[in-house]
């Protein structure tokens, strides 16, 4: 990333607070936690403009950061927020837990749910504006194909992003909207005290299909359960309808292959 130049609206705000930098995830970022903010460092994009805009329509509707400053300079975006407290939902004591864990993850997709989103004027979650999204992406070059899931691409997968994007545009499922978070995976979500104390990671969230959600939790159940990301042995063998006669839904099969697939293009 280029030489930061930290607006001074923020830096009045930090300027003589100790910070430590915390880089998982975060390609071509940067993210600063202080004791009580965290400040978010990266290329401008839809998702940054959308984090600064949906927080402040969400409120205090269900727990998130309150952005106290969003400042653009040279393309680069400053997200000063509120710091939320508790564990990510990806620690080892949730995990070893795994009928506790479950039950959060839908009690997150709950609180989500129960937000009306009728009148919510921000709707760059919506498929329309995701697919744009995701043919950029396509046709740039931008999209990760080592992160990629191994059926995704390949010799019994597409070809490539391109041919990926067409699936999805020829193949797109009727929505059913909720408030979506858009990334709901194990770290965005914090736990304290046994209840949901906040989500992270918001750049996303807004208006779409519940299954956008869904989807992503259940990978994200698989994948931690399985040791994926410590390179660890299996921890529980989860079943995706664990989760689903929490909320007591139907699988979709249909949807949960749309969205898991249209997620490999972000």
């Amino acid at each position: 990333m280029e030489q930061l130049c930290i607006p001074e609206k923020i830096q009045s705000i930090v300027s003589t607070k100790e910070y430590s930098v915390d880089n998982v995830g975060m390609s071509d970022s940067q993210v600063r936690i202080y004791d009580e903010f965290v400040l978010k460092i990266q290329p401008q994009s839809t998702e940054t403009n959308n984090e600064a805009e949906i927080a402040r329509w969400v409120g205090n509707k269900i727990p998130i950061p309150t952005i106290i400053e969003y400042c653009v300079v040279n393309s680069i975006s400053y997200t000063l927020m509120t710091k939320i407290d508790g564990k990510m939902l990806c620690s080892a004591e949730y995990l070893e837990q795994p009928k506790r864990l479950i039950k959060l993850v839908a009690q997150g997709l709950k609180k989500l749910w129960e937000i009306d989103v009728k009148a919510c004027p921000y709707q760059t979650s919506r498929l329309n504006e995701r697919l744009k999204i995701a043919e950029y992406n396509a046709y740039n070059n931008l999209v990760d194909l080592s992160s990629a899931e191994p059926e995704t691409f390949g010799k019994n997968g597409f070809p490539n992003p391109k041919e990926l994007l067409n699936w999805l545009k020829n193949n797109r499922p009727e929505e059913d909207i909720v408030l979506t978070h858009g990334d709901y995976c194990l770290p965005n979500i914090f736990v304290e005290e046994n209840d949901i104390s906040g989500f992270i990671d918001i750049g996303k969230m807004g208006p779409a299909d519940r299954w956008q959600d869904i989807a992503i939790a259940i990978r994200s159940l698989k994948h931690n359960f399985d040791g994926k990301y410590t390179g660890g042995d299996k921890i529980f063998d989860f079943n995706p309808q664990m989760l689903l006669d929490e909320l007591n839904i139907t699988f979709d099969e249909q949807k949960y292959k749309y969205y898991i697939l249209l997620d490999e293009l972000f």
